[in-house]
C-alpha cells in the first residue's frame, strides 16, 4: 500500500498493515527517538526511517508532497521513500557521516545540477507568501519599521522572473548531506518544490567565495553564462536574506527560545547587506 487516504493512524496499526509476518513473529528491534519527531525501525528488509507528520506545523498536503517528491527522485540524490500511511512516511534510513562543512566543488555544483535535471515536482515555490506570513506571525515587538519597508519594497518588485525552472530542494546545507563513502545525498526535503536554480544557488548555506565559486562550477556544468548566472543569483539574494530572518522571527514567536533572537539579528544583519 504507497498512499492511503488521510487518517489517525496509529504506530501499532501502521506497523500491522505493512509488516504483518513480522510482526506476527515478533521480528522488529525496539524503536530509537530521533530529532524531529522520526523513529528508526529495524524491519526484515532493513533499517526505516519513519515519521509522522506534525500536525501542529505541517499540513496535510506538505507532506503528501514530500511523499511525492521523494518518489520520483532516485536514490542517488535522495533516500528511497516506501509508503505514506495517514500521518506516516516511511523511508530508507541512510546511514553515514553528517560532515560539519559542504562538498568541495565542483561536486555541490554537479549534485545540484543533478537534481535540477529532474523532472518537475508539480508545485511551484512562491517565497512573497512566506514573507507576508512571516511578519503577520511574529512577536509585535520584534516587527520594526525597516522590516515593512523592506517587505513592502520587495511586493512592489515582485519575485525575479526564472532564469531557469527545476525542482529544488531549498534547504542545502551541512546537516543536510549524508555522506556514504565519498558521496553525498541530501535529507530533509520539506521545502522542496519547483523554482529557479538561482533562488537554489542563493539558498544555500554558505560564505560569499563558496557561493562564487559554485556559480562559476554551474555555469559550466548547465552551459549558461556565468554573467547571467551570478546576475539572477544576486537579485534572488535579498529575498533569502529575508526569508531567514523572517523565519527565525516566526521560530521565536513560536517557542520564545532567546536563541532564535540571536539567529534573528544576525539575519537582519545579513539583510541590510543585500
Amino acid at each position: 500500500m504507497p498512499y492511503s487516504r488521510p487518517s489517525d493512524v496509529s504506530l501499532d496499526t501502521f506497523l500491522t498493515r505493512h509488516f504483518p509476518a513480522a510482526q506476527a513473529a515478533g521480528s522488529f528491534s525496539a524503536l530509537q527517538g530521533l530529532s524531529g519527531g522520526s523513529l528508526l525501525l529495524d524491519t526484515p528488509q532493513g533499517k526505516r526511517l519513519l515519521r509522522r507528520r506534525n500536525c501542529d506545523a505541517v499540513p496535510r498536503y506538505a507532506f503528501a508532497r514530500l511523499y511525492r517528491a521523494l518518489r520520483q527522485l532516485p536514490v542517488d540524490i535522495a533516500p528511497r521513500v516506501h509508503c505514506l500511511d495517514g500521518d506516516w512516511l516511511m523511508l530508507d534510513y541512510l546511514p553515514g557521516e553528517v560532515k560539519s562543512t559542504l562538498p568541495p566543488m565542483p561536486q555541490l555544483a554537479a549534485l545540484l545540477y543533478h537534481l535540477h535535471a529532474q523532472r518537475r515536482f508539480g508545485w511551484r515555490i512562491t517565497l512573497l507568501p512566506l514573507l507576508h506570513r512571516y511578519w503577520q506571525h511574529s512577536a509585535p515587538g520584534r516587527r520594526t519599521p525597516f522590516w515593512l519597508r523592506r517587505l513592502n519594497r520587495l511586493t512592489r518588485q515582485g519575485e525575479p522572473r526564472p532564469l531557469r525552472l527545476a525542482p529544488l530542494h531549498m534547504d542545502v546545507h551541512p546537516g543536510n548531506l549524508v555522506w556514504q563513502d565519498e558521496t553525498p545525498r541530501l535529507i530533509d526535503w520539506e521545502y522542496a518544490g519547483d523554482g529557479d536554480i538561482a533562488l537554489e544557488l542563493a539558498a544555500v548555506w554558505c560564505d560569499d567565495a563558496t557561493l562564487a565559486a559554485m556559480v562559476v562550477a554551474y555555469a559550466r556544468l548547465a552551459g549558461i553564462r556565468e554573467s547571467a548566472l551570478q546576475q539572477q543569483v544576486a537579485r534572488w539574494q535579498p529575498w533569502v536574506a529575508m526569508l531567514m530572518a523572517g523565519w527565525y522571527e516566526e521560530r521565536f514567536a513560536q517557542t520564545q527560545q532567546q536563541q532564535f533572537i540571536a539567529l534573528a539579528d544576525e539575519a537582519w544583519r545579513q539583510v541590510r547587506a543585500t
